[in-house]
């Protein structure tokens, strides 16, 4: 399993989860954030129908997380990329981690990385 973070700009993040839910990514969460990249210039933004120019160290942007099954991982980058490229640059970036398990906190069950399960027992 991999965990995937994709930083994208916000006007793309609806469209973005929209297709990955309809293909079945329905573990997704969303933080709002600002940050800048290798080029710290004056960008164009585009939100909610409005233009505008922005320094990039102050760049509104998106963060979407989602665990993605191994086979899958190109699949959804490849997805990302479609939905959240523009022609004005500094569209963000992917980064791609993985992910030993995780661990239900109502059950306890634990998930590990090649789908098996286990009970968690209490070591405190």
């Amino acid at each position: 399993m991999k965990l995937i973070r994709a930083i994208i700009r916000p006007e793309k993040a609806l469209e973005l989860k929209d297709i990955l839910s309809g293909s079945g990514y329905h573990g997704i969460n969303t933080t709002d954030c600002h940050g800048y990249g290798e080029s710290k210039k004056i960008v164009k933004q585009i939100y909610r129908g409005k233009s505008f120019e922005q320094r990039a160290d102050a760049v509104k942007r998106t963060e979407l997380e989602l665990v993605v099954p191994d086979n899958k991982v190109d699949n959804v980058i490849r997805t990302i990329r479609n939905i959240a490229v523009t022609n004005h640059g500094a569209d963000g970036r992917i980064y791609v981690f993985s992910m030993n398990d995780s661990v239900h906190i109502h059950s306890g069950e634990v998930h590990l990385g090649d789908a098996s399960e286990k009970e968690l027992k209490d070591e405190l």
